[in-house]
C-alpha cells in the first residue's frame, strides 16, 4: 500500500552560514515571512520539522524543503538529498504554495519513518522553468537546467547545507558522512552526474553536448562537473532516469566504442531502479553492463511491466522498489 502523504508542519526559520541565503517560514495556512540574511552556520530548533531554504547556487535561487523526522533517538540524522524528475517538486507546479507533490510528500512520510532527513531540492523554479517540456528537453535550452552539469552543483549545495545544519544548542543534525542522493528520471540523471568520479576521466577528455550534429561547448555555457566534496555523498538511488546525456561523458553506452570511449564512473555505490516499459531503459542497461565489468559499486534491481513513472504509480512494483531502495539506503547510511 502506498504510504499516507505526511501531514504538513509549521515551517520553521533557518539561519545559514557563510553565504547569502533567502528563507521563508510557512504555516498551515501558507503566510510567509521573507528575510535575508548572512551568517555564520545553519541553526534550527529542536521542534523544527519542516522548513523551506533558497540557497543561492551559481547566483540562481535554489529552493530546499527539509523535513526534520521527529520523534527520533538520533543525536544525529542520516539523511537523503531528493532530485525531482521533469516535473518539477510542488504541487500543481506551484512553489508559492510550499506543498509538495503527492510524489515527494510520500517520500517525505516515508524518510521520516525510518528517522531520515529529507532535503527536497527545487532545480527549476529559481531558474524560471516550471516543467522540463518542450523545448527545455532541447539544446541549447536544456543547458539551463541540466542535469548533467548544473543540477549536481544544487545537489552539492544540499549536501554542504545538511552538513552544517545545527541545532539551536549547537549539536549536529545531521551524520556528515551519512547523506545519500535520491534522485527520478531527470533527477536519477543529475544524481548520477554528481557521483562522477573525476579521476577517473582522462586528463584530455573535453567537456561537450551534442543534439542533431550540433555541438555544444564551454562557449555555449557547457560546464566541467563538480569534484568531489571533501566528504561526499555515501550513494545514490537512480529512477528511471537517462544515461546518453546529449554525450555528455562521451560514447554512447549502448555503442561499440563505449568500453573506452565512455568515461562515467560513481565515487560512490549506486542503486538503479530499473523498469521494463521505458524508452530510457537500453541505454541505462547498456551503461550498467559497463560499469559492472569496469567493477563500479553499482546494484541494479530490474521492475518487469513497470513503466517510467512507476515510482508514484500504485502497482506492487512501486511498493517494492521503495522497501528495496529503504534497505539499501540503511546499509550505506549505516542504520542499523
Amino acid at each position: 500500500m502506498k504510504q499516507n502523504p505526511k501531514t504538513s508542519k509549521k515551517l520553521n526559520l533557518l539561519v545559514f552560514f557563510g553565504i547569502l541565503i533567502f528563507f521563508s517560514s510557512c504555516s498551515n495556512d501558507r503566510d510567509t515571512l521573507p528575510l535575508v540574511t548572512e551568517v555564520g552556520e545553519v541553526k534550527i530548533t529542536a521542534t523544527t520539522t519542516d522548513t523551506i531554504v533558497t540557497i543561492l547556487v551559481d547566483n540562481m535561487k535554489v529552493p530546499v524543503y527539509l523535513s526534520i523526522p521527529e520523534d527520533c533517538n538520533h543525536v544525529k540524522h542520516p539523511a537523503v538529498v531528493v532530485m525531482h524528475g521533469s516535473y518539477g517538486l510542488w504541487y500543481q507546479n506551484n512553489p508559492d504554495s510550499k506543498v509538495m507533490s503527492g510524489q515527494f510528500k510520500e517520500w517525505q512520510n516515508i524518510l521520516a519513518q525510518n528517522c531520515i532527513v529529507g532535503a527536497f531540492v527545487d532545480s527549476y523554479s529559481g531558474r524560471g522553468v516550471t516543467t522540463r517540456t518542450g523545448t527545455w528537453r532541447e539544446l541549447p535550452n536544456n543547458i539551463r537546467i541540466s542535469a548533467q552539469f548544473v543540477r549536481p552543483r544544487d545537489a552539492n549545495a544540499a549536501l554542504t547545507l545538511l552538513q552544517n545544519l545545527k541545532y539551536d544548542d549547537g549539536s549536529a543534525v545531521v551524520r556528515k558522512e551519512d547523506i545519500a542522493l535520491l534522485g527520478f528520471s531527470d533527477g536519477a540523471t543529475a544524481v548520477a552526474s554528481t557521483l562522477i568520479d573525476l579521476n577517473k576521466v582522462p586528463t584530455n577528455f573535453e567537456w561537450t553536448q551534442s543534439e542533431d550534429g550540433k555541438e555544444y561547448d564551454a562557449s555555449d555555457g557547457i560546464l566541467p562537473p563538480q569534484s568531489k566534496p571533501e566528504i561526499g555523498f555515501a550513494g545514490g538511488v537512480f529512477y528511471y532516469g537517462g544515461s546518453v546525456g546529449f554525450n555528455y561523458w562521451g560514447k554512447h553506452p549502448c555503442g561499440s566504442e563505449a568500453m573506452a570511449g565512455n568515461i562515467f564512473y560513481p565515487y560512490a555505490p549506486m542503486l538503479y531502479q530499473i523498469p521494463s516499459e521505458d524508452v530510457l531503459t537500453d541505454n541505462t542497461l547498456c551503461l550498467i553492463d559497463i560499469l559492472k565489468k569496469k567493477g563500479a559499486p553499482v546494484q541494479m534491481e530490474y521492475y518487469e511491466g513497470a513503466s517510467h513513472g512507476f515510482d508514484y504509480d500504485d502497482i506492487p512494483e512501486s511498493d517494492l522498489a521503495r522497501e528495496n531502495t529503504i534497505n539499501w539506503l540503511k546499509d550505506v547510511l549505516n542504520i542499523n
